[in-house]
């Protein structure tokens, strides 16, 4: 057993513990009853987590007014080609292509900032999601949902699907991303609206 797997075993033991007793887990199959709506707060929980540690290292470590300002700047110079081309305006069009090398540079700087952040934040993923792999994969379903979701199984009358731990975990983190990234103030650097006025 590797370094990693004693920490995966050591975090996920108690999740495991408290959600799937080693009782209840049937010797033929191995698996326990799902522990569903615990297991779906848990990994609601390890969402959240996940998504304040990202929204906190773009908030303080991503320079979001220079990327937002050269994703416009892009934005603005492609238009100006575009419409020069379909102008035909041969000498707009030289003028334009003058910048592109700088232009370039500019979109690659904004990209590369927004990296910045991704070894701080992908190791916390990859951890987070192999505790929360250990400690449920004994239970076939981590959440329930009264209607039929896309990759979710039909189990019953009673209730309409099972969720497994992937795609619940993706539903959670796509909820829960949004209205975060708004309140850190980072989504502006998904804006690529260009501003009014023609490329210089």
């Amino acid at each position: 057993m590797s370094f990693i797997d004693d920490i995966i075993h050591f975090l996920g033991g108690p999740v495991q513990d408290i959600c799937n007793p080693k009782h209840l887990i049937d010797p033929a199959t191995g698996q326990a009853p799902s522990c569903a709506p615990l297991s779906a707060f848990i990994v609601l929980g390890a969402a959240l987590l996940l998504s304040l540690i990202a929204m906190m290292a773009n908030r303080f470590l991503v320079n979001y007014k220079m990327v937002a300002s050269y994703r416009r700047e892009y934005m603005n110079w492609m238009n100006a080609v575009r419409k020069a081309r379909k102008d035909g305006d041969e000498k707009q069009l030289d003028k334009l292509m003058k910048r592109q090398s700088a232009v370039m540079k500019m979109s690659s700087r904004a990209t590369l900032e927004q990296l910045k952040t991704y070894p701080i934040t992908i190791v916390p993923f990859y951890l987070i999601y192999a505790v929360l792999g250990y400690a449920l994969s004994s239970t076939p379903y981590t959440a329930y949902a009264p209607f039929l979701f896309p990759f979710a199984t039909i189990i019953g009358t009673g209730v309409a699907a099972g969720l497994p731990l992937f795609f619940w975990y993706l539903v959670c983190s796509f909820t829960i991303s949004v209205p975060l990234s708004r309140i850190f103030g980072v989504s502006a650097a998904f804006s690529m609206a260009p501003t009014t006025g023609d490329t210089k």
